[in-house]
Parts: structure tokens; C-alpha cells; sequence
């Protein structure tokens, strides 16, 4: 169990230190350039709303980060993005706590539209996969839980701020589609972040 977070541990700071140097040392020694504008790397930070069956059906607001990198030209690039989300949830009435940690990948495409001027806007859609580890506390007694990856459709809009020539900020909204439970089958994400172009 101590062994599981330190690793997880491990791994979230590795994320997070190449979420920050990576988009640096690739523009500084030219890793991957292809020519300028083509490739894309973005951090992330973001919230996303989810659906939740267990103890009841519900929906519930959590902290994601991660990358995104897309490739290709402004009105139609392939787009890449993995990001991790964790939380806690205490149920007193019931002596139940749940945590779950969650990774997702996205793959789609994206089109920019007024890309190179100050404010820009996109589009995107893809498919959503997302594999979660739960750990639940009921009396005392801990069990993981660890279900199947979820696969879903997505699309999503955003907008997007140049600050500089290199660098632009940008913010979105991503729906995904999970067909599950019935009758609220979307989960959104909002995200929050910085581009830069290399």
C-alpha cells in the first residue's frame, strides 16, 4: 500500500516536471521541430465534472493536469492529450471513503481558427478513454476496485489569447459523451492553460 504511493507519488512529480521543462529544453535544443507552428505542447490544469454511481448517483467536480500535444497545421492538426485526476470523498453517514485516481488519454483533431492573430478559437472531437483505480474505506476494511478503461466520443470549443510570439494562453470546454448512467450520459471539462509553439 505505502509502496503504491510512493510510486504514484513518483510518477505525478515526474509528470509535472516534464510538463514544465518539456515545451523548454524541446525549444531550446530544436527536439522534434519540424517547422514552426507544426508542433504544440500544452500543459494543462483544469476541472472536469463527472458522473458517479456509488454510494449514490451523483455528480462531482474535480482537479485534473496533464499535456496536450497536437500536430499539424492550424485548420486541421491531430491532437494528443494525457491527464490525471485524484480525489476524496468522505461519506460520514455512511463510514465510507472513496478515492479515485484516474488517467485519460484523448486523441482527435483540432482546428484553429485565427490562429496567428491575437484571439483565436478551435474546435475538436476524438475519442476519450479513461482508466480509473478505486479504493474504498467501509468500516475500517479497505478494498480496490478496478473497473474496465471507459471509452467515449468527445468533442469540445475554446479560446485562445496570444501573449507573445511563441506563447498563447488558452482556455476550453470539452464534452464527453459517456452513454452511463442513463438519462446523463456528459461529463465536462473546463481547462486552463499555456501554449508554446516550437
Amino acid at each position: 500500500m505505502i509502496y503504491g504511493r510512493i510510486l504514484t507519488m513518483v510518477k505525478t512529480k515526474l509528470l509535472l516536471l516534464s510538463v514544465i521543462l518539456l515545451p523548454t529544453l524541446s525549444h531550446a535544443q530544436g527536439f522534434g521541430r519540424v517547422s514552426k507552428g507544426n508542433l504544440t505542447f500544452q500543459p494543462i490544469l483544469g476541472y472536469e465534472r463527472v458522473q458517479k454511481i456509488e454510494p449514490t448517483a451523483r455528480t462531482t467536480d474535480r482537479f485534473y493536469y496533464g499535456i496536450r500535444a497536437t500536430y499539424g497545421v492550424p485548420l486541421l492538426s491531430a491532437e494528443g492529450e494525457l491527464t490525471r485526476a485524484e480525489e476524496s470523498e468522505n461519506f460520514p453517514e455512511q463510514d465510507l471513503k472513496i478515492d479515485e485516481t484516474s488517467t485519460t488519454l484523448m486523441l482527435g483533431v483540432r482546428s484553429n481558427f485565427n490562429h496567428e492573430g491575437m484571439l483565436g478559437a478551435y474546435l475538436r472531437a476524438g475519442g476519450h478513454a479513461r482508466k480509473s483505480e478505486i479504493e474504498k474505506t467501509e468500516d475500517g476494511v479497505k478494498t480496490s476496485v478496478d473497473p474496465s478503461i471507459r471509452i467515449s466520443p468527445y468533442a469540445g470549443t475554446g479560446l485562445s489569447l496570444r501573449l507573445a510570439s511563441y506563447f498563447r494562453l488558452n482556455a476550453g470546454i470539452t464534452v464527453v459523451f459517456t452513454g452511463e448512467p442513463k438519462g446523463s450520459d456528459k461529463e465536462y471539462r473546463t481547462s486552463l492553460g499555456f501554449s508554446i509553439n516550437i
